[in-house]
């Protein structure tokens, strides 16, 4: 079983009350947005919380019981290497016809991996 100290408790606690950004739980917590962001995101690693991102903002949400951790391991790895894969994209150059065939295979694969999140 995946342990938790006091203060990812405190966190997940907050997440589940509302605050699901960085910005916000740097707010309630009197700390950088930097180390908001890396609390939040150590939780997902742990299987914990989701990472759901909408264009640039970035939220969480915890995750419901009954996910097998491997399975959560994946889909973080995917959601992180598709965003990877984006960010490289967006530094080239593309056509607008490149761009538009590249936003759509991301929101397909974005798409399959939510419904493995199910």
């Amino acid at each position: 079983m995946i342990q938790v100290t006091e203060r990812e408790k405190e966190i997940l606690n907050l997440v589940r009350t509302g605050t699901s950004s960085p910005t916000e739980l740097a707010g309630k917590l009197q700390i950088s947005q930097s180390g908001a962001s890396q609390a939040l995101q150590k939780l997902a690693e742990k299987g914990k919380l989701v990472r759901k991102k909408h264009g640039r903002e970035v939220n969480y949400e915890v995750m419901a019981k009954g996910y097998d951790s491997d399975d959560l391991y994946f889909l973080f790895q995917a959601y992180n290497s598709l965003s990877q894969v984006w960010a490289y994209l967006m530094s080239k150059k593309l056509s607008r016809e490149e761009l538009d065939h590249a936003r759509q295979a991301r929101d397909t694969l974005e798409k399959i991996l939510a419904k493995k999140q199910r």
